[in-house]
C-alpha cells in the first residue's frame, strides 16, 4: 500500500477549481487504496463576519455518488478546520454533526492578520508578526484538541522567510518545541506540508523533523496541500526519503478518525 495524500482541496474550497474525478483518475494511476478531501472551513475569517466554508452536504453527496461507481478506491471524508477562538462552539458542532475520517487543523489568520501575505509581515514588522504567529499557534494547540493532524506548523514562518530569507527556523526552537510538545501530549500527528516546504531550504525541513523526533514525536503525515491536480502527491518520494533519513520509519493515516501507521 502507498501512503495517500491527506491534505487535498477541490472546487468546494474557495481557492481551488479542481474537480474531484480528475484527482481520482490520478489516484488510480498511483495505485492508491484511499483518497480524501480536506476542503477549507475558516469561520469569521479575519474577524469580518464571513465564513470560508464549503457545503458539507453537497460534497458528501458527490463523494457518495462517486463511491458507488468505484470498487478500487475508498473515498474518505475530511476537513481542514481553521482555528478561531471566538468560533469554538460552532467548530465543535460542525465536527460532531458530520462523520469525518480526518480533521486537519490549521491557523491561517488571527487578530486581522492573514499570515499568507508577506506584505502583512513587512508592514507590521517581520519578527514581531512571526512571534505573534507562533503565539497564536501555541494558543490553538493548547486550547483545542478535537483534531487529528496539525497542519503546516511553519505556515507563518514560510511567509516571513519569503520576506527575509536570512531567517532560520532554529532561531525559533523554543516556540516550535512548545507547539510540538502539545501535539505529542495530545497524541496528535504533525504534518509535513510539501506546499510550504517547497518554499524553504531542505535544511529547514530536516530541522523540523529532527526536533520533532528528539521531543518524542512519532506520528507524521505527509501531504501536498494540493489545490490543483499537478500538485497532488507531488514530490512524495523525495520527502519520504528525507523523513526516513531523519529517523522515522512510519507515516500516519486516518480512517473514521482512527489512527493507523504505514511502514515506509
Amino acid at each position: 500500500m502507498l501512503i495517500h495524500d491527506q491534505h487535498v482541496h477541490s472546487y468546494y474550497s474557495f481557492d481551488s477549481e479542481q474537480n474531484i474525478e480528475e484527482y481520482l483518475n490520478q489516484a488510480r494511476k498511483f495505485g492508491l487504496s484511499y483518497f480524501v478531501l480536506t476542503d477549507h472551513c475558516d469561520l469569521n475569517y479575519l474577524d469580518k463576519g464571513k465564513d470560508i466554508f464549503f457545503s458539507i452536504e453537497k460534497q458528501f453527496e458527490e463523494l457518495d455518488a462517486l463511491q458507488a461507481k468505484l470498487n478500487d478506491i475508498k473515498l474518505l471524508k475530511g476537513i481542514e478546520i481553521g482555528y478561531k477562538p471566538s468560533e469554538i462552539v460552532r467548530i465543535k458542532k460542525i465536527l460532531s454533526s458530520n462523520d469525518f475520517d480526518l480533521v486537519n487543523f490549521s491557523l491561517h489568520e488571527a487578530d486581522g492578520i492573514d499570515y499568507y501575505f508577506k506584505e502583512e509581515f513587512e508592514k507590521r514588522g517581520i519578527e514581531k508578526t512571526l512571534k505573534h504567529y507562533f503565539e497564536k499557534e501555541l494558543d490553538a494547540v493548547s486550547n483545542f484538541d478535537d483534531y487529528d493532524v496539525l497542519c503546516h506548523l511553519d505556515y507563518g514562518f514560510k511567509t516571513a522567510y519569503l520576506a527575509d530569507n536570512k531567517l532560520r527556523i532554529s532561531d525559533y526552537k523554543d516556540e516550535i518545541a512548545k507547539i510540538m510538545k502539545a501535539v505529542i501530549k495530545n497524541n496528535k500527528a504533525l504534518e509535513i506540508n510539501i506546499k510550504v516546504q517547497s518554499c524553504l531550504p531542505t535544511e529547514h525541513t530536516e530541522y523540523i523533523l529532527k526536533l520533532y523526533k528528539e521531543l518524542g514525536g512519532k506520528c507524521l503525515t505527509l501531504s501536498s496541500d494540493a489545490h490543483q491536480l499537478s500538485d497532488f502527491r507531488r514530490d512524495f518520494d523525495k520527502y519520504i526519503d528525507l523523513i526516513k533519513k531523519c529517523g522515522f520509519t512510519h507515516l500516519t493515516y486516518f480512517i473514521k478518525r482512527n489512527k493507523y501507521l504505514l511502514k515506509i
